[in-house]
């Protein structure tokens, strides 16, 4: 073997060798294979995993009040609690203030015009105020009923 080409044949074989070894690692890391994949795939299946436990949990909620809604075993205050919610009635000693109707309210008090600027207020800066205003609309029916 030539002398000369030995000089020039050991370099390049170590430079190829060093390129293949970080095409190699290359790969290893980015390919569908690799590590970044590998977290992807894992940080999936964490959120999976959490919305498989955040159903379970709805799902034995909604168990416990199916199971309660049986005839056998009824429960009367889930019973009133849903007639009352649907059937929207009251009794007579009591006031019932629907949520849109205190929305209305709220943005009426704030003097905001746009829904779309209340939805971006906190709940308890959107009410804040009202509860003096219910108060007084509450004494001024029940002085209408004690009146008629």
């Amino acid at each position: 073997m030539n002398p000369n080409l030995s000089s020039y044949l050991y370099p390049a074989m170590c430079a190829l060798l060093v390129v293949t070894i970080g095409y190699n690692v290359l790969v290893m890391i980015n390919s569908e294979e690799g590590l970044h994949m590998r977290n992807a795939l894992h940080n999936e299946i964490v959120q999976q995993q959490n919305e498989i436990n955040k159903l379970e949990k709805e799902y034995v909620a909604l168990s416990d009040r199916a199971q309660r809604l049986i005839a056998a075993d009824l429960d009367s205050d889930l019973l009133e609690e849903r007639v009352r919610g649907v059937l929207g009635l009251v009794r007579p000693d009591e006031y019932l203030v629907r949520m849109e109707d205190l929305d209305r309210l709220a943005m009426s008090n704030s003097g905001l015009e746009q829904e779309k600027e209340m939805e971006t207020v906190r709940p308890a800066a959107r009410y804040a105020g009202l509860e003096a205003l219910l108060i007084s609309e509450a004494r001024r029916l029940e002085d209408l009923r004690t009146a008629g």
